[in-house]
C-alpha cells in the first residue's frame, strides 16, 4: 500500500509545479488500492470505495477542493454514506423518495485534509483513522443490527426522508413513531404516501 511513494511517483516528487489534480488522483488511488485489498471496489473516475453486505452498502467518497493551490494546498474531503440497494429499486417502482442513501455521517476528525506533501506516515495515519471509524460506526455486516442501532441511538445524522422510505420498504413497525419524531424532515405528503405503502405493499416486505 506504500507502493505509491516510489522514487519516481508523483507523491514522492511533489513541487510547486505539480498540478493539484494529479496529486489528488494519485493519493485517492493509494487509498483505493488499500481498500481493494479489504474487499472494496474502487471507482477511479469518481473517486470512492464501496463495499456491500446483503442489502446495505458503505460508500466512501473522496472530493477535491476548488481552492487548491499548486505548491501549497490540495484539498481532500472524505464523505461516507450507507445506502440500500433495494431502496433504489423501491423508489423507482413506487415513485416515492429521493435516493438510496439512508445515513450520511459528518462528525469525525478526518473529514478535511490537505494532502499536499503528504508522507507515507501521513497516509498510514489517515487510513488508520478511516478504518477505526468504519469499525465503530459503519459495520453493516448484520443489516438489521446496524439499522436497529441507528434507531436506538436516535442518530442525528440519518438522512431523514430516505430513512423513512427504508422503514416503509421493509414494513418496519417503527415507521409511524419515526415519522412522528421527524415531522419536518419527512413532511406530510411523504408521510402519507409511506404509511399507505407500508400497509398495502405487504408482498414486497423485505427480510433483513
Amino acid at each position: 500500500m506504500t507502493s505509491f511513494w516510489t522514487e519516481n511517483s508523483i507523491l514522492t516528487n511533489q513541487s510547486e509545479n505539480t498540478p493539484p489534480a494529479e496529486i489528488f488522483d494519485e493519493f485517492c488511488q493509494a487509498i483505493g488500492y488499500y481498500y481493494q485489498q479489504k474487499g472494496y471496489k474502487y471507482n477511479k473516475s469518481r473517486p470512492k470505495v464501496k463495499i456491500e453486505s446483503k442489502d446495505l452498502f458503505v460508500e466512501i467518497n473522496f472530493w477535491s477542493s476548488r481552492s487548491n493551490m499548486a505548491g501549497s494546498s490540495v484539498g481532500l474531503e472524505i464523505l461516507p454514506y450507507v445506502g440500500s440497494k433495494k431502496l433504489k429499486k423501491w423508489i423507482k417502482t413506487n415513485k416515492t423518495g429521493r435516493n438510496e442513501y439512508i445515513y450520511g455521517p459528518t462528525k469525525y476528525d478526518f473529514r478535511f485534509q490537505n494532502i499536499y506533501g503528504a508522507s507515507v506516515d501521513f497516509y498510514l495515519d489517515l487510513i488508520l483513522k478511516i478504518d477505526k471509524y468504519i469499525a465503530a460506526q459503519l459495520d453493516i455486516e448484520d443489516n438489521k443490527q446496524f439499522i436497529d442501532k441507528l434507531l436506538a441511538d436516535s442518530n442525528s445524522e440519518l438522512i431523514i426522508d430516505n430513512f423513512a422510505c427504508y422503514l416503509a420498504m421493509t414494513n418496519d413497525p417503527r415507521l409511524s413513531a419515526y415519522i412522528e419524531e421527524h415531522p419536518d424532515g419527512v413532511g406530510e405528503e411523504l408521510a402519507g404516501k409511506l404509511r399507505a405503502l407500508s400497509t398495502i405493499d405487504t408482498n414486497n416486505s423485505i427480510t433483513q
